[in-house]
C-alpha cells in the first residue's frame, strides 16, 4: 500500500509541476530555449487506480488507450501538456514516472546529453503521428525528449 501511495504522490507532484509550464518553445533575450514539458508518462501495474485518483483529484479526463503511446490513456492538462498512464510493456519494465521535455531538434539534444555523459536508452524514434521521442539515462534518472 505504501508503494501505491508513493507512486500516486509522484504522479500528483508531476501534474502539479505541469501547471506552470508551457509547451511552446521560445527563446529568451540570451537566445536560450525555454524547454516545456510535452508529456508525462506514468508506467504502473494498476492503470485504472491511478487514473481514478487523478481524475478525482486533478480535474483531468483520460481518453481511450492510444496505440502509438503503448496503449496509454492520455489526458491534457490546462497548460496543454499531456499525461499518459499505461501498464508496463514488458515484464522487465519497472513502474516509473518519466517526463518528456519538448525540444526543437531532438538529434542535437540527444547528442548534447551524450556529451555530458548520459547513456542513450532509446535513440530518436518516430512514434506514429505523435512525434519523435528519445530517452536518456544520466545517473539514476531517466529523461525523455520529444519533438513534434
Amino acid at each position: 500500500m505504501k508503494r501505491r501511495t508513493a507512486w500516486g504522490l509522484a504522479a500528483i507532484v508531476a501534474i502539479a509541476l505541469l501547471a506552470g509550464y508551457q509547451t511552446t518553445e521560445a527563446t529568451d533575450q540570451k537566445g536560450q530555449t525555454n524547454m516545456g514539458i510535452h508529456y508525462v508518462e506514468i508506467v504502473t501495474k494498476d492503470v485504472e487506480a491511478q487514473i481514478a485518483a487523478m481524475e478525482k483529484g486533478q480535474v483531468l479526463s483520460f481518453g481511450e488507450p492510444v496505440a502509438d503511446l503503448g496503449l496509454a490513456r492520455v489526458a491534457e492538462t490546462p497548460s496543454g501538456s499531456l499525461v499518459g498512464v499505461r501498464a508496463p510493456l514488458a515484464e522487465h519494465e519497472a513502474p516509473i514516472v518519466r517526463t518528456y521535455f519538448e525540444v526543437e531538434n531532438i538529434a542535437k539534444a540527444i547528442e548534447e546529453a551524450k556529451a555530458t555523459g548520459a547513456m542513450v536508452a532509446y535513440p530518436p524514434t518516430q512514434q506514429g503521428d505523435t512525434g519523435t521521442w528519445a530517452i536518456y539515462i544520466l545517473g539514476d534518472a531517466q529523461i525523455g525528449l520529444w519533438q513534434k
